[in-house]
């Protein structure tokens, strides 16, 4: 039995699978078998989101330790991980057309945009298995317009470069990425 369930996300790649953020960890349930295929131990999960655009990979929010990009065929530690925010990371989203952009909100009152490296593909590399995490700080821009705590962000489906976010007191705010792809 779960408890206290605080998040969840569709695998894009498998219509039968979906992960939920439960307490500490990240179940994921096979829902032809509704059973538990498989799981993520870690504590202080916030939030889940799958790459669209790469199967297998996972992007985690943590309460203490930001972002955790994970490879789900080796999930006993996360191939990458970011900084994430000044207080807990909320939520975390992938683009859906962009290979690797990631954003996060933050009870820190900010949003913020990470390209994760597109070589987190080769991940079955002698190097990183000697050591498979890798820090780094991706972190091509910080939205802070807001004066609380970002709880909701999203893309939009129609313009990929485009996201919506909502703070704690209210606060929607539209942002356009554009002026940062060419960073990548």
């Amino acid at each position: 039995m779960l408890h206290y369930l605080s998040g969840g996300a569709w695998d894009p790649h498998d219509v039968n699978s979906v992960a939920l953020t439960c307490e500490s960890s990240v179940q994921f349930f096979d829902l032809r078998t509704m059973k538990k295929a498989n799981s993520v131990e870690h504590a202080h999960v916030r939030n889940v989101d799958f790459d669209t655009k790469r199967k297998y990979i996972l992007v985690t929010a943590e309460d203490e330790s930001g972002i955790h990009i994970w490879d789900l065929r080796m999930p006993n530690v996360p191939i990458l991980e970011f900084p994430g925010h000044a207080h807990w990371t909320w939520a975390v989203r992938c683009n859906p057309e962009y290979d690797g952009l990631i954003l996060s909100a933050g009870t820190d009152s900010t949003v913020n945009l990470w390209l994760a490296s597109p070589s987190s593909d080769d991940i079955a590399s002698e190097s990183l298995l000697e050591s498979p995490t890798r820090l780094v700080d991706p972190l091509l821009n910080s939205y802070s317009d807001y004066e609380d705590s970002v709880y909701g962000i999203a893309w939009s489906s129609r313009e990929p470069w485009i996201f919506a976010s909502l703070s704690y007191d209210g606060r929607v705010v539209v942002e356009s990425i554009k002026p940062h792809l060419s960073k990548k």
